[in-house]
């Protein structure tokens, strides 16, 4: 999207991007004197609405939360500079995922919600989806989604192909526990994912009230080791100082 899609259709110099911009913030950072001369703002940043004068039109990326796990791991392997790239390359996926998911679970659980919406919640997702956001679309079926914005905006110099379609480049690697582990995580990405797979009219399916109680005892203890995570990382840094 950064390159292919937006720096294509925009120019590269009017992407704020940590990729093209030196002094670059985040977006619960950025001023509107930051982005003067932008058209366009990419990063892995939770959504939240900024007081800009210009309308803002965010545009999402979905895929299946077990596909995004599995990618998650070959990407940490590449990434040699990653904090997590020396689990990585010396555990399986299983052991990655379980091992990484409990030291920082808001990096790998329930993420494509809680960057729509800024909370892991799949019904308040789709409702910023359905009201604020311009476009969603999915990253199996990028190149559909890249010609629909480069139709919707009069890109012409956008080009971007799908990947043939591999059967076993997740399938082979998936194990059932290792689904049902993901799966149980990000109940609320898994959610948003089928609704949005499935169509309009989108709709989040009610949960018997016990399930519901569950899906939000799940939120309220991945938030809670997100804070002491901070709050650990916080001490050692005071400790070092």
């Amino acid at each position: 999207m950064r390159n292919h899609v937006l720096a294509a259709g925009l120019g590269r110099e009017r992407v704020y991007s940590r990729m093209f911009v030196k002094d670059f913030k985040p977006w619960p950072e950025l001023t509107a004197d930051d982005l003067k001369g932008y058209r366009a703002y990419t990063d892995l940043t939770n959504y939240c609405e900024l007081p800009l004068a210009r309308p803002c039109l965010p545009v999402a990326l979905l895929r299946d939360p077990v596909h995004r796990a599995v990618s998650l791991y070959g990407f940490v392997q590449r990434k040699r500079t990653h904090n997590l790239n020396a689990l990585a390359m010396n555990s399986s996926l299983e052991e990655f995922y379980r091992i990484g998911s409990s030291m920082n679970p808001r990096y790998f659980r329930n993420v494509q919600a809680t960057r729509i919406c800024g909370r892991a919640d799949a019904r308040m997702a789709l409702e910023f989806i359905l009201s604020k956001y311009l476009a969603v679309g999915f990253t199996s079926e990028i190149d559909a989604f890249a010609g629909a914005m480069s139709r919707l905006f009069g890109w012409s110099n956008v080009r971007v192909e799908r990947k043939p379609f591999a059967p076993d480049r997740y399938d082979g690697k998936i194990t059932r526990k290792f689904r049902e582990m993901v799966l149980s995580d990000s109940e609320e990405d898994l959610a948003l994912f089928m609704a949005m797979s499935a169509g309009p009219p989108y709709a989040i399916p009610r949960q018997a009230p016990p399930r519901e109680v569950i899906r939000r005892a799940k939120r309220l203890r991945d938030s809670a080791l997100t804070l002491a995570r901070r709050v650990q990382r916080r001490i050692g840094g005071a400790s070092r100082q």
